[in-house]
């Protein structure tokens, strides 16, 4: 290092400890721990840049979506489906009744007492009339989607895996089951866009078809005109 840089080094003070940068132009820029970078994002981020990578747009025409809310006691489940979750307590299975194929006799969504290895509730889509299940699907929050594959409908899941990581999943019917299609990991920003993309989510319209005007109370017919 020149006589110069030495002397310019002398004078330069720092504020705390950590790494830092010295620019071509002899401005000092500190390079910010962890929890700076957050706040950093959050506080002075603003608006993403155009390169910066965002969440995924959502692409997923939704028909309704349901909770763990939505879940009812269910007896008539039999105990031989426990067989099929990754593991279970053996406390009471609770269920969500829909049509997933649209032949006008409902499935039955399964929830399972205990969650997934991975942290997710666990759900056993159930076809009451065959008796079997059709595949697991692991999410807080369940999608069911207008597209279908083999005449099921695609589901998403949705669920906070813990600090601000969130988790979503995609699920499409083939060869007689669920399986899953696709996962992607959404940063805090990243699933604060996701949820933009589905539009007001009301928690208090579970199972509520989606797209479709409500149904209004019938107007009196009038009378003929004599």
């Amino acid at each position: 290092m020149s006589k110069a840089g030495r002397r310019c080094l002398r004078r330069l003070t720092f504020p705390s400890p950590g790494l830092y940068f010295v620019a071509a132009m002899k401005r000092v820029i500190p390079v910010l721990r962890p929890a700076g970078l957050l706040l950093a994002a959050l506080v002075l981020a603003g608006p993403p840049a155009p390169a910066q990578i965002g969440a995924p747009v959502s692409e997923f025409p939704m028909r309704t979506f349901f909770t763990v809310r939505s879940a009812e006691p269910d007896a008539s489940i039999p105990d031989a489906v426990r067989e099929q979750f990754e593991k279970d307590d053996g406390s009471p299975l609770r269920s969500v009744v829909i049509d997933l194929n649209g032949d006008g006799r409902p499935e039955k969504v399964v929830l399972c007492g205990v969650p997934a290895q991975s942290g997710g509730y666990q759900w056993l889509v159930f076809d009451p009339a065959g008796g079997e299940g059709l595949g697991l699907v692991v999410g807080a929050i369940i999608f069911v989607g207008r597209e279908t594959d083999g005449g099921y409908a695609r589901l998403e899941t949705y669920w906070r895996q813990g600090g601000d990581m969130s988790i979503v999943s995609r699920y499409a019917f083939s060869k007689g089951r669920y399986g899953r299609t696709g996962t992607r990991a959404l940063s805090l920003w990243e699933a604060s866009e996701y949820f933009r993309a589905k539009g007001a989510l009301d928690l208090d319209r579970e199972l509520v078809e989606t797209g479709i005007k409500e149904r209004q109370a019938p107007r009196p017919v009038p009378s003929p005109i004599p």
